[in-house]
């Protein structure tokens, strides 16, 4: 083959590659178009909100000197974020322009990541896809204030630096700058979200699990350098501003919720969706799946394996044989590897976890997949049984999203905010006597007063939203309950019940 040939060779497969990337990306896209214009929703958004408005813009050297809300958070390049996307725009379309951006990256670097290990564009498309539409990738796009997509894309993208650079390592050296990108998205990422320090782990784990021989020793020089520059950069940082840690919890609670995640992880059929269709019931708070749930999920997933075993037919164990396992076992240890963060010092079960782990999820179905079934357009087939599955549920939570900042949007739109701009006002909101709001999971089932804040939260999010709104730090807004509301409500536009539907009602002392 002439050179020009091989150039030539080169050009249609970056084509082919990036047509069915960018298929899968137009796809995904479109199923998150319509939750990108919804309001904000939930009280983390007003609370990330305020603090960039009367916090970290009033002092912008805040953003690096001190912790991110707790004690053993430290985040600078989330506050730094939060405040560039509030300037951008002052409301949560660019919050979540910039997370669906994020999650398209992700997807992107997950196709790159598939492709890698599996060696066929057709197990690539199929794990970006799965990811892209996965119900429990849906969480930290759809929570506009959160950094959550921007953290793990620059993770996956660590991810996928390193592989390009093992790859390439044996080359003219350009393996180096590839394996310094990577160091250097970990190296933000961790300063973006620190659970995602599990990054370090992961690649290290590939390295003893699947490279042989292993790299050169000055691959191996640079990676460990690298990698210890970083960490000793982060932990110097943190040892500076007295960052704390956070405590562990009981050795049974995080089997238990490691547990929840797993199981949450590979069911087929979202739990939101079988609420919706067939009126099952959420699991509860700090649960990923509720036992009603359970069961079809269960039958469908046995049936999807069933018919998996079907269409191999006698080919079936032969092909078993045939599987890359070592690289599947990777696969496998890095989803928990990738929670263990969390469930560490978590006492809850919270599905935006699953981010990472159902990137290697989706990555070990189409490798397996791929190889368990023969032909393309069987292949192809049964993985649009799953992507239906997966975008029925997404489009699902999608849609409660937007009903969700639709109301929470009535109820900031009814504060008398003309008349709270100056003076100080002390603020009473309660529940409705008559309303009676459903079980919340998630981001997924709020409704009335609990679109902005939760009763049980220590998080004053409606006096958030109230100063937001008004842009005085002299609003005080207490959350109450029903029966205390109508006692000293002597002054006007200070005392509101509020509908399940958003709507207000002033409430005055007899």
């Amino acid at each position: 083959m002439t050179t020009h040939d091989a150039r030539d060779a080169r050009s249609r497969v970056k084509i082919a590659h990036g047509a069915l990337l960018g298929l899968v990306l137009l796809i995904v896209a479109a199923v998150y178009a319509h939750v990108t214009g919804a309001w904000f929703c939930g009280y983390d958004d007003f609370n990330e909100g305020y603090r960039a408005v009367f916090f970290d813009a009033q002092v912008p050297s805040r953003i690096f000197t001190t912790t991110h809300f707790q004690p053993f958070m430290y985040r600078p390049v989330t506050s730094a974020l939060q405040l560039a996307t509030w300037e951008l725009g002052h409301g949560p379309l660019a919050y979540r322009v910039r997370n669906l951006l994020m999650h398209l990256a992700s997807v992107a670097f997950v196709y790159g990541i598939a492709f890698l290990l599996g060696r066929s564009r057709a197990v690539a498309t199929a794990a970006a896809a799965l990811f892209g539409l996965s119900p429990l990738t849906n969480e930290a796009v759809v929570v506009a204030i959160w950094t959550n997509t921007t953290a793990y894309a620059l993770l996956l993208g660590a991810i996928f630096f390193f592989l390009c650079a093992l790859r390439s390592q044996s080359g003219s050296g350009r393996w180096g700058y590839a394996l310094v990108a990577s160091l250097l998205a970990a190296f933000v990422a961790i300063f973006t979200y620190e659970p995602t320090i599990v990054v370090f782990a992961i690649l290290f784990a590939y390295l003893a699990i699947c490279v042989r021989p292993l790299p050169s020793a000055t691959f191996l020089a640079v990676l460990g350098g690298g990698t210890l520059v970083d960490l000793s950069i982060f932990f110097a940082a943190r040892r500076a501003l007295h960052a704390g840690s956070a405590p562990f919890l009981h050795l049974g609670n995080i089997a238990k919720d490691l547990a929840e995640y797993l199981i949450g992880l590979v069911l087929p059929i979202d739990v939101v969706l079988t609420n919706a269709v067939f009126g099952f019931a959420l699991p509860a708070s700090g649960q990923s799946v509720h036992l009603a749930a359970f069961v079809p999920a269960t039958l469908f997933g046995i049936g999807f394996a069933g018919l998996v075993a079907v269409v191999a037919g006698r080919q079936l164990f032969a092909r078993l044989g045939s599987m890359p396992w070592t690289v599947l076992g990777f696969l496998a240890l890095s989803i928990p590897l990738s929670i263990v963060p969390i469930v560490l010092y978590k006492d809850h079960v919270s599905e935006f976890n699953l981010y990472v782990p159902m990137a290697m999820f989706a990555i070990a179905i189409a490798l397996a997949l791929r190889r368990l079934v023969p032909g393309g357009g069987t292949f192809a087939a049964l993985v649009t049984v799953l992507l239906a599955s997966y975008a029925a549920g997404t489009i699902v939570r999608n849609e409660r999203v937007i009903a969700c900042g639709r109301i929470a949007h009535t109820i900031v739109d009814a504060f008398p905010v003309d008349a709270w701009r100056s003076g100080t006002w002390n603020v009473r909101l309660a529940t409705a006597p008559s309303e009676r709001l459903s079980a919340r999971f998630g981001i997924y089932n709020y409704s009335g007063l609990e679109t902005i804040e939760v009763v049980s939260s220590s998080i004053t999010a409606a006096e958030f939203a109230a100063r937001l709104a008004s842009g005085n730090a002299a609003v005080n807004v207490n959350v109450v309950p029903a029966a205390d509301l109508g006692h000293g409500c002597s002054l006007p536009r200070t005392c509101y019940d509020v509908f399940a539907n958003g709507t207000l009602k002033e409430v005055t002392s007899k």
